[in-house]
């Protein structure tokens, strides 16, 4: 495999000047860079591989002269067995792995592969970085290049468990610079704020239009456990700040704001996205009936412009909708377009409006869809870290996700001076993905758990040290040793369901639930019922999926009831919809009768009604489920 790839290991003897009397470095990291960039960039490759040394790690960097998926796998394999490799930072143009038959390994992404295969791909890096997964070799996109199709293996393990972490640091399209000079500037900043070292006192995080139904009670509960997260708010000291899209008609100028603030430690954002905007703001929000006019008059001429054919689209919304014509017959003034195209855009952050922004805050989580496509030329995220501000990381997803995940597992172990990259490989998805240095680490809050990054890497299996961790005080360490053990195997679900049931700290429930429900076991049934009931909505939430695919009988009253409580939340009442309807039609009926139709309170009369609707979900899903196991009938 040398002959694919060329390893240049860093000129020790300078990188170590002044780090004489340091401990000799246990852990390596791989910095990939393309020949191009690497001839382009020498200076600040290598001065970003000297802070990495000063962070008490190896750099080894390859230069990849061939652009072959598997030779670069079969070197970072290499160099994780032989150098304790706990990471990979992909420069400049890295081959990129597009997945096909995994996208059950994804959160939501669900495409017909027949479909354009750069678009019914998955782009992602667990092919670098989990190297139990198996790949079956397709082809090289003609097009684009960089494109190398794989097929997951039948016999691959159909789970992702990174074995180390990666990160893209590859440039977005920005006038006026090349992508030398905008890697050669970041590269200089990840530098000089690493050399801060500074920890998290200030974290905000966002919610913007339509994420998890708008739910309230999901934001309230996740500061209560942001609070739990970090040891600065527990001592009632720090700033933790909450943004909620129905500030502003416009949300983006505040958002903006915030994230350029230079106190800004830490940023989650929970927003819907596509490759070129984070989509922030629905319609404005309104008790003025002129306004609802001028958008409802908006709304018409947009719908009118986008049609294939614009008079028949105009002529049915005048007769079916009785709209008076003289609201649309401006749809095509050059003025009036303008106006309305300014408007669509002041609701979104949208790739022209980074151009010449600064952006402050180190770490940003996006949660969106597409923000992460790096695989394209141009893509929003990128511009977070490839801009004058002092952004280094930032993680996002490649294609689109599920809204229901759990952003911000174990995210307090960056407070406790746990890289980024070691914090996010243990949270990965086939789409999800670091752009940035993903080396970057804040300062422990905790001087005497300096050890943790390094634990991370060099004592997954030691049960002493996992169990020692247990019992600190320090909840997110308690997680951490709880997920440790359980991949260890040295954790029964048994002790994790006590823990499930008698933890005061919802985020320790949450990862004992969730460790439970990581595979078939005898207390999976025991653990969504008593998830159902939790007090933090996110368990909740999570059991209620958990309960709508597990379909045990034993849940099903539980289901119903909660599913037509007046006090259960919208995202928790979302997910047992489907479970509802799941369920056997004669069985369905039976829980609907015994919940809602035995109720005399107006409330659930109401709730009746829903009783039709159920009804033809059942028919169609018994047809459905008929057809699927009869063999005579041809599925298209």
């Amino acid at each position: 495999m040398k002959r694919f790839v060329t390893i240049l290991l860093i000129s020790f003897s300078i990188l170590q000047a002044g780090l004489l009397n340091a401990k000799p470095a246990k852990r390596a990291v791989a910095i990939v860079v393309d020949k191009a960039t690497y001839d382009n960039c020498k200076n600040s490759i290598d001065g970003f591989a000297g802070s990495v040394m000063t962070d008490g790690l190896v750099p080894i960097i390859m230069v990849d002269k061939w652009g072959v998926p598997d030779s670069l796998r079969a070197e970072l394999y290499k160099l994780y067995v032989e150098k304790n490799l706990e990471g990979a930072v992909f420069i400049g143009n890295i081959p990129v792995p597009m997945i096909r038959n995994g996208q059950h390994l994804s959160t939501a992404f669900k495409m017909d592969q027949r479909r354009a295969w750069e678009d019914s791909s998955i782009p992602s890096d667990r092919f670098y970085d989990d190297f139990d997964l198996k790949f079956e070799y397709i082809k090289r996109d003609s097009v684009h290049t960089l494109f190398h199709y794989y097929n997951l293996s039948d016999d691959s393990p159909h789970r992702i468990n990174c074995d180390i972490y990666s990160a893209r640091i590859k440039p977005p399209v920005v006038p006026g610079k090349n992508s030398y000079e905008l890697i050669n500037e970041y590269l200089d900043k990840a530098v000089r704020e690493k050399g801060i070292k500074r920890g998290i006192t200030d974290v905000s995080y966002f919610a913007g239009h339509g994420y998890n139904s708008n739910c309230m009670v999901s934001r309230a509960d996740e500061r209560v456990t942001l609070i739990e997260q970090f040891n600065i708010f527990r001592e009632g000291k720090g700033k933790l700040n909450y943004i909620d899209f129905t500030f502003d008609d416009y949300v983006k100028q505040r958002l903006m704001a915030e994230l350029s603030r230079e106190d800004l430690d830490l940023a989650i954002l929970h927003h819907h996205g596509s490759e070129d905007a984070q989509l922030l703001n629905g319609s404005p929000i309104t008790n003025s009936a002129n306004i609802w006019l001028d958008l409802t008059k908006k709304f018409f001429r947009g719908k009118i412009r986008n049609a294939e054919d614009t008079a028949a689209s105009k002529k049915y919304y005048v007769e079916n909708y009785s709209v008076p014509e003289s609201w649309v017959e401006n749809a095509f003034n050059p003025e009036v377009m303008k106006k309305d195209s300014l408007d669509d855009a002041s609701m979104d952050i949208n790739i022209p409006d980074m151009y010449g922004y600064k952006s402050n805050v180190p770490v940003i989580l996006i949660d969106a869809c597409f923000n992460g496509s790096f695989h394209l030329d141009d893509y929003i995220s990128g511009h977070y870290i490839f801009n004058e501000g002092k952004t280094v990381v930032v993680k996002a997803n490649s294609v689109n996700t599920l809204q229901d995940t759990w952003t911000n597992q174990l995210i307090g172990l960056m407070d406790l001076g746990v890289s980024v990259g070691n914090w996010a490989k243990g949270q990965m998805t086939l789409e999800s993905h670091l752009i940035g240095d993903p080396t970057f680490r804040y300062t422990s809050s905790r001087t005497d758990l300096n050890w943790l990054d390094e634990a991370l890497v060099l004592k997954k299996s030691d049960e002493k040290l996992w169990r020692k961790a247990m019992k600190d005080s320090n909840p997110e360490l308690k997680s951490l040793a709880m997920k440790m053990l359980f991949f260890a195997g040295k954790i029964t679900t048994d002790e994790l369901l006590t823990i499930q049931r008698g933890e005061s700290r919802p985020t320790v429930r949450l990862q004992a639930f969730y460790l439970i429900n990581k595979k078939d076991n005898p207390n999976l049934v025991a653990s969504i019922r008593a998830g159902l009931y939790d007090n933090y909505e996110l368990i909740r939430r999570f059991a209620a999926k958990e309960a709508s695919t597990n379909l045990s009988p034993e849940l099903i009253d539980d289901v119903f009831k909660i599913r037509y409580a007046p006090g259960t939340s919208k995202r928790v009442e979302f997910q047992l919809n489907g479970g509802c309807e799941t369920y056997s039609k004669v069985e369905a009926l039976k829980a609907f009768e015994r919940v809602v139709e035995s109720k005399s309170e107006q409330w659930y009369n109401n709730k009746s009604a829903d009783k039709k609707r159920l009804l033809y979900t059942l028919d169609r899903a018994e047809k459905e489920f008929a057809a699927l196991l009869d063999p005579e009938v041809v599925l298209s």
